[in-house]
């Protein structure tokens, strides 16, 4: 993992600054003479900058992205806690970890950390930029702010604008965090039951009754605890947390 620091003041949409700003990418494969090999992954919410690690069978060796061919690069996006500023980032000011006290980042934020790190890595023009769900978001805003930088885009599981569904369902998400007691905590595991539970409205919203039905049914129509689907939700919302603790 790469990591590029600028202490100049980062401006958000909603107005407010970072005092310096950290962008924490990987790069594969290498960039050719002619500069015009450069492939840009945008990553999800959840997921990290290396974008190897994750998206197998579509990025990597002997992939539909092959950094034999292509110059791939996967940038962490602000807000996030693998390793680019975030709420675990030294506020300069206190000389403490942001916490709470992060601001609202917005997909444009993002977009203009990527925009930042394109131009001191010297890339002129990007031949593919592709993402899914939330860096599908990214995709899109990006091929407006830089038309004549974009040359194709690819995304999946992601829309120009979220929907009445999905704002409906992210503010559940947000309400199951701040119920639990500890998310203002100054603490790395601020809030981690009720990312628990946010994860459990998202699991229900990546599969339907039918899936649930087929997977997580359990044979002994007996038991009074200890389900299968139950134990599935609780495994996924677990693993999510361990994820973030960096």
């Amino acid at each position: 993992m790469n990591t590029l620091h600028i202490s100049e003041k980062f401006e958000l949409e909603n107005g407010k600054q970072l005092t310096d700003l950290t962008i924490a990418y990987h790069t594969y494969g290498k960039l050719n003479a002619g500069k015009d090999n450069v492939v840009w992954v945008c990553h999800a919410l959840t997921a990290n900058s290396d974008v190897f690690s994750w998206w197998p069978g579509v990025v990597g060796k002997n992939c539909v992205i092959n950094p034999e061919e292509h110059f791939i690069i996967c940038a962490n996006f602000l807000g996030s806690c693998y390793g680019s500023s975030g709420p675990l980032t030294i506020d300069t000011a206190s000389q403490k970890p942001y916490y709470s006290s992060f601001p609202v980042v917005s997909i444009r934020d993002m977009v203009n950390a990527n925009i930042l790190l394109r131009k001191k890595l010297g890339i002129e023009k990007i031949k593919l930029l592709m993402g899914g769900s939330m860096g599908g978001y990214q995709v899109l805003e990006w091929c407006l702010m830089e038309p004549t930088v974009i040359q194709n885009s690819f995304v999946i599981t992601t829309s120009a604008a979220e929907s009445a569904w999905g704002i409906a369902i992210h503010t559940a998400q947000r309400l199951a965090i701040e119920a639990d007691a500890r998310w203002k905590n100054n603490a790395a595991d601020a809030g981690a039951n009720g990312l628990k539970a946010a994860r459990a409205i998202g699991m229900l919203t990546y599969r339907n009754y039918k899936i649930f039905s087929l997977k997580q049914s359990d044979p002994d129509f007996s038991k009074t605890d200890n389900y299968k689907a139950s134990s599935y939700i609780l495994h996924q919302g677990n693993k999510l947390v361990e994820r973030f603790k960096i």
